[in-house]
């Protein structure tokens, strides 16, 4: 998808030595942030149903200093953290190794100018004070064991800490990850948690070895007027220094980071990894957000920064599934964020820092049918910004005894029924998001139809319960006859005019000539038919879409194209004053127009195409988008399509309706996880001809990966000897369901459209032209493209700016000349974030060039 908008991750890192990580003083994680056991865990605050998977567990070594510091309130609570650091914090070691604090005033020392900086002197004097009245773990509470998080601190030793804070031991972890989490129990009423990065190979059931730099934490939340120590790193193992390492803070008013820190240890420093301090400004309003930038020559990392202060309550209850309960606790971030399970399994913390990704652990033991003690633990996060927070419960709650009743009947899927149960629900989400916020609204949503909520209203009839298949901003109803849908709440479709200074104005180019010239090097994809798909392009008509101009191009040089592009008015018609029942917009469709509509049966037939372009909304299904991680998706990730807008005006059976009644049995949800498609209903936002925008809700088919699989797998259908391109949203890691094609392109992340549609035609173009004529910025008349934020081109063409590109040609130049790849604008509204550093990746066929086809057969006669 185009918007202005964990499972385990398997972390690609590896270090050749042993480094040790600290968690951020506000509960910050690392690359890895779920803890599981045997027993059900997920990351989704409001879902039971959907257990993370066991990682396979392996011993490393890891060795470090344990300390803990204290930081007070503006309200006088004490917040306890703990650090863990590979050389000592403020007194040498018996190898000679210079404490923390001495590096970095070292460090800082090195030129004058930043050290008499009253920034820096500020930071270094808060670091100094930090850590001048920590404690060595021992010291601070000798009654304190240390643990890795996946042993049972019921029912196993202790990793031993010397006196001084020391530790050098195997700990338990992950295999494919190279960091772990240590917890540290002080007593029943305090426990503390921190990362270390261990040393080892990582397994070779980890196959995900994408480069990129990693940071620990991965997200800083800090309170005002605090320090927080970042390492970073990447994989592969890198000298930083010589990679041109730079670190930046993208809003100076809120702190300031010290530069860049290698620490000696055993008498040379460590070019590897690196230090940064960053010092948040006291007196700030909270909670506020930035970033900091790292850089190296070809790589980006993005740390999202957090102050907080204002602090709340979490209640909830923990449930043991009808198990006798021995004890427990829950943890969180904040003044008082740590309470003990009382009998029933209740449970409040008083005090939790408002921010975004509050994580909140619970860890509680049963009696199990051997007798023994059992060990569960899961772990949610949610974003925590607004009044007390009650029913957040772990565990798996009690099933209510159910009373028997007649097996429903079965109706068509586009029944008018499903229109208004679903309706009632969205009236009272809506509700609830303008009482609460979205994410609240979502948990009362998921409780209250779950019959969790004591004071809610009636449950609409037939609706059985709610659950959560892994994304957080997603809401899938269960009827009793089996039907579910799903309500995603962060996808919203967006129609809007094309902004007239984006992208840039267009070069008058004259036509070109030698576009047959291609065929002579290398290979080519099967055939020069070419196929165009774009349900989407009703929402947003632009200039320089591969659909509208590339299009014109190829029919004005004699190439057949079929092209699927869905208009409005043309092709369907909206209506915004369909209420069923209650006082939400259910906006209904009517297609107008069947030649240019994208349906499941289109894409049995594209694989006959050796151009296939794609325009069709993209994303993750059970997974989060907010935090996702391009390098570290889960094997067991589901991707989707959005098809096309459902017509729902007569809720008769069009081919759509049909083919969705055909293969009822592959319907999607969290009981058939190899599903084809869903039915879900999507936000709908029209800022065209109205002062106030118009809002409401519409329906969609959702594909899954799982069809493309299935398409991909059969001689008939598959994609063999064919060039796609999928321009859009998390398209990239679709990439194994078309796997028999020649050449598979796509996203990394979400994606702006004011870059990508420019960008793909910009590859096409290259392919079928060369490079001298593309559309330039013809404002700074510097040779950059014609795509937002492009810069000047690095250094003189090493190509020949004539002659049409291969696949592999193209996007590398617009990767390493043109320096578009990834998108090299930067977002800073909180709703893009996670669209910086969108890139385009290729699958391709090893050692082939593949060119653009020419529209005639050519014969080549050897001599």
């Amino acid at each position: 998808m185009f918007r202005t908008t964990k499972l385990y991750p398997c972390m690609a890192v590896v270090l050749a030595v042993i480094c040790v990580i600290f968690l951020s003083n506000c509960g910050g994680g690392g690359n890895s942030s779920v803890v599981p056991n045997t027993n059900p865990t997920t990351e989704n605050p409001v879902s039971y149903t959907n257990p993370t998977p066991t990682p396979i567990l392996v011993t490393k070594p890891a060795e470090g200093y344990l300390l803990v510091t204290n930081s007070i309130t503006d309200e006088g609570d004490n917040v306890e953290n703990l650090k863990v650091f590979d050389v000592p914090a403020f007194k040498v070691d018996t190898s000679g190794n210079q404490p923390f604090i001495q590096q970095v005033a070292d460090t800082l020392k090195e030129d004058p100018q930043t050290w008499n900086s009253p920034q820096i002197q500020e930071l270094y004097s808060a670091l100094n004070a930090s850590l001048f009245n920590s404690r060595p773990l021992p010291l601070y509470a000798s009654s304190a064991n240390l643990y890795s998080s996946y042993q049972d601190s019921e029912n196993s030793e202790p990793i031993p800490v010397n006196a001084d804070g020391s530790f050098n031991s195997q700990v338990l972890t992950e295999a494919g990850n190279s960091s772990t989490e240590l917890e540290v129990v002080i007593n029943e009423d305090t426990c503390l948690e921190a990362e270390t990065v261990t040393s080892g190979d990582i397994s070779s059931s980890c196959n995900d070895t994408t480069p990129g730099l990693k940071s620990s934490p991965s997200k800083i939340m800090v309170m005002p007027g605090e320090v927080v120590e970042v390492l970073i790193y990447s994989y592969p193992t890198t000298n930083l220094k010589n990679a041109g390492l730079t670190i930046t803070l993208n809003d100076t008013s809120l702190g300031c980071i010290s530069p860049q820190i290698f620490l000696c240890k055993g008498g040379k420093k460590d070019y590897t990894k690196a230090w940064v301090c960053f010092h948040a400004k006291k007196s700030l309003s909270t909670p506020i957000s930035t970033t900091i930038t790292v850089k190296t020559s070809d790589l980006q990392l993005e740390i999202p920064v957090e102050i907080v202060k204002a602090a709340a309550s979490i209640s909830g209850t923990v449930y043991t599934g009808g198990a006798t309960l021995v004890k427990g606790f829950v943890k969180s971030f904040g003044p008082k964020s740590h309470c003990k399970l009382d009998e029933n399994g209740n449970y409040t913390l008083q005090k939790v820092f408002k921010a975004h990704n509050v994580k909140v652990r619970a860890t509680w033991w049963t009696i199990g049918e051997d007798g023994k003690k059992i060990r569960h633990r899961e772990v949610r996060v949610i974003d925590f910004l607004n009044a007390d927070l009650t029913g957040f419960n772990f565990g798996v709650p009690p099933t209510p005894t159910s009373t028997p009743s007649v097996t429903p009947t079965p109706r068509p899927l586009n029944d008018e029924f499903y229109s208004e149960k679903v309706g009632a629900v969205l009236s009272q989400y809506e509700q609830w998001k303008t009482e609460a916020g979205v994410i609240q609204a979502i948990q009362h949503t998921m409780q209250w139809l779950n019959g969790e909520l004591l004071d809610g209203p009636p449950i609409p009839d037939e609706i059985s319960g709610a659950v959560s298949v892994g994304n957080p901003d997603d809401i899938w109803i269960m009827f009793r006859d089996g039907m579910s849908i799903c309500i995603s709440t962060s996808d919203p479709i967006i129609i809007e005019e094309e902004n007239a200074e984006e992208p840039l104005p267009r070069e008058e180019v004259k036509p070109i000539t030698h576009l047959t010239a291609a065929s002579s090097n290398n290979t080519t994809v099967k055939n020069a038919d070419v196929i165009m798909l774009s349900p989407s392009y009703w929402e947003q008509p632009g200039t320089y879409r591969v659909e509208k101009d590339i299009l014109e191009d190829l029919k004005n040089n004699d190439y057949k194209v079929k092209c699927i592009t869905t208009e409005k008015p043309e092709d369907i018609s909206l209506n915004w004053g369909f209420f069923p029942a209650n006082l939400v917009h259910l906006v209904t469709c009517k297609i107008l127009n069947w030649d240019n509509i994208v349906t499941p049966m289109t894409f049995e037939t594209i694989g006959k195409y050796g151009i296939i372009y794609i325009n069709a909304h993209g994303g993750p299904v059970n997974i989060a988008e907010k935090d996702f991680d391009p390098t570290n998706v889960p094997k067991t990730a589901v991707f989707r399509m959005s098809c096309t807008v459902l017509d729902s005006t007569l809720f008769h059976m069009d081919p759509i309706w049909m083919w969705m009644e055909r293969n009822k049995g592959r319907m999607y949800d969290y009981t058939n996880e190899g599903g084809w498609w869903f039915y879900r209903y999507r936000e709908i936002k029209d800022t065209i001809l109205t002062s106030t925008p118009r809002e409401g809700w519409i329906g969609e088919l959702a594909l899954t990966n799982h069809y493309f699989d299935y398409l991909n797998s059969k001689t008939e259908t598959n994609f063999d000897g064919s060039l796609i391109y999928w321009g859009d949203c998390y398209t990239w890691h679709m990439r194994d369901s078309f796997n028999t094609a020649k050449v598979y392109i796509g996203n990394t992340k979400s994606a702006k459209a004011k870059w990508a549609y420019p960008f793909a035609y910009d590859f096409f173009w290259f392919m079928m032209y060369g490079t001298k004529d593309c559309p330039k910025d013809l404002i700074n008349n510097d040779g950059s493209l014609a795509i937002p934020n492009s810069p000047k081109p690095a250094g003189t063409p090493t190509f020949d700016e004539d002659k049409p590109l291969d696949a592999r040609h193209a996007l590398h130049v617009l990767t390493t000349y043109y320096n578009v790849n990834p998108d090299p604008a930067t977002y800073t509204d909180e709703e893009s974030l996670h669209c910086n550093d969108c890139t385009v990746l290729i699958q391709y066929d090893s050692g082939e060039h593949i060119y653009f086809p020419v529209p005639v057969t050519v014969t080549v006669h050897k001599k």
